[in-house]
């Protein structure tokens, strides 16, 4: 407990393992069983709510410290809230992807602020190749031409926000989350490409069901708790500061 930077983050990591207990359960119960409608809300509300716990994770770590880690953190979840909104609440799949866009660009500024600019104008370019080979060359439907090309720059963006945090120089404890969580975001979008992509039935289509949020939950998690200053020593010298006459 005293290796937390706050009570209050300490309680929201504990709020989120134990709303992982649900999700696990009621997406396997979901797959399985093929439980009521209104137990499924309640699990993507339970989803929903760990997320904001994330969010508040980072603001109060910010409303501690006042530092650019937290703060840049803070509006990546911003954008995280907006993209689970419309994955988990809508139909509107691509939606939720383009606001993920906004959430790694911000990410890599965090942690490789010199490659968010020529990363960002790649994604840029790569959305508008692929929409323009898929709309005029493969004569794709609208739709799918959309979601193919923010996937693509979806995809460009998250691996490099992953390996920027091999590079990014943080705190040993704020790499160790970093990393962590960015690798297990990247298993729950390999996870979301399978159920996207496979047919239903399929073994794999009905256990990328469950490992999305598996793996999601997790990292996100994660990478909350990797923007909260773990150096112990160095509060406490403020704090002493702080208390001196």
């Amino acid at each position: 407990m005293k290796r937390f930077p706050d009570k209050r983050i300490f309680i929201l990591a504990c709020l989120n393992a134990t709303l992982y207990v649900p999700v696990v359960v009621i997406d396997t119960l979901r797959v399985v069983y093929h439980v009521a409608p209104a137990l499924g809300l309640a699990c993507d509300a339970f989803k929903y709510s760990a997320i904001i716990s994330c969010l508040l994770i980072c603001v109060f770590a910010f409303s501690d410290s006042g530092a650019r880690t937290p703060r840049l953190q803070t509006i990546v979840f911003c954008f995280t809230l907006a993209a689970d909104f419309f994955l988990l609440f809508t139909p509107y799949f691509a939606a939720g992807v383009f606001a993920f866009l906004g959430a790694h660009l911000c990410a890599l500024i965090r942690y490789k602020p010199r490659r968010a600019l020529p990363t960002g104008l790649c994604a840029a370019a790569a959305f508008v190749l692929v929409l323009l080979l898929t709309t005029r060359g493969l004569r794709l439907d609208a739709g799918l031409s959309l979601v193919a090309s923010v996937c693509v720059a979806y995809a460009i963006l998250i691996i490099s926000v992953t390996v920027s945090t091999f590079y990014a120089p943080q705190p040993r404890v704020n790499t160790l989350f970093s990393r962590v969580g960015m690798c297990l975001f990247l298993a729950c979008d390999i996870n979301v490409a399978i159920f996207n992509a496979m047919p239903a039935g399929l073994p794999l289509h009905t256990a990328s069901i469950v490992l999305m949020w598996f793996f999601y939950l997790p990292a996100q998690t994660l990478l909350a708790l990797s923007a909260c200053n773990w150096d112990t020593e160095m509060r406490q010298s403020h704090a002493e500061i702080g208390n001196k006459p």
